[in-house]
This record gives C-alpha cells, structure tokens and sequence, in this order.
C-alpha cells in the first residue's frame, strides 16, 4: 500500500492551525453585530433604551463576545411571553434570533477557514 499526498495534507493541516483562530476571531466579530442587530430589531420598545443597548455588542475577550444589556429590566422583558408590547418587539428577543441564525454562524466560520486554505 502507498499513501500520495501526506505532505499536503501536512502543510494544509499546519497552514489550518495558523489561520483558524484569526480567521474565526473576524467571523465571530461580524456575526456578533450581526446578531446584535437581529435581535435589536425584535426587542419591545418603549423609549428604544433597550434596543440601542443590545444593538453594541460587547468584546470580553480574543474570541468572547457579549449579544445582550445590563439594563435591569432586560431579563424580564425576554423572559415574559404574555407581555404586551404595543410599539413593537417582544419577549425572547435575544433567544429567537441566535436559534435561528446558529446554525447559519457555525457554518460561515467554515467557510471562511475554507476561504482562507485555497
């Protein structure tokens, strides 16, 4: 049996080890104001406090990003279905769209990695 190709496969899989974590820090850059934006535009507003707050997502580290507020009552407003918001948004502001998007995220880091090796 012969094995081809072990040296490429060596140097891609030492060229990964190099680009992945820069490149996946950028993805995760765009995809927190990404998904701080969606889930602005979902949170209820009455004076857009809350909005502008989780519209600036926060750095906490090299690859640590907060989507969310401290704002005190942000907590009970994502948690409590059955309040009415007559001017827009509604609960679980910041759960919806992560859920719908995570997937989508996961695979954007992917692709960019994919981007990268060629």
């Amino acid at each position: 049996m012969e094995l081809r190709g072990l040296d490429e496969l060596n140097a891609k899989l030492s060229e990964l080890t190099k680009i992945a974590p820069d490149t996946a820090e950028r993805e995760l850059t765009d995809m927190a104001f990404d998904l701080a934006g969606k889930c602005s535009d979902v949170a209820p507003v009455e004076l857009g406090d809350l909005q502008g707050d989780i519209a600036n997502p926060r750095k906490e580290g090299d690859m640590d990003w907060k989507v969310g507020s401290d704002l005190p009552y942000c907590a009970m407003q994502h948690e409590h279905t059955e309040f009415h918001h007559p001017r827009g948004g509604g609960a679980k502001f910041l759960e919806k769209p992560f859920n719908e998007n995570a997937y989508n995220y996961i695979d954007a880091i992917g692709e960019a990695i994919m981007r990268e090796l060629r």
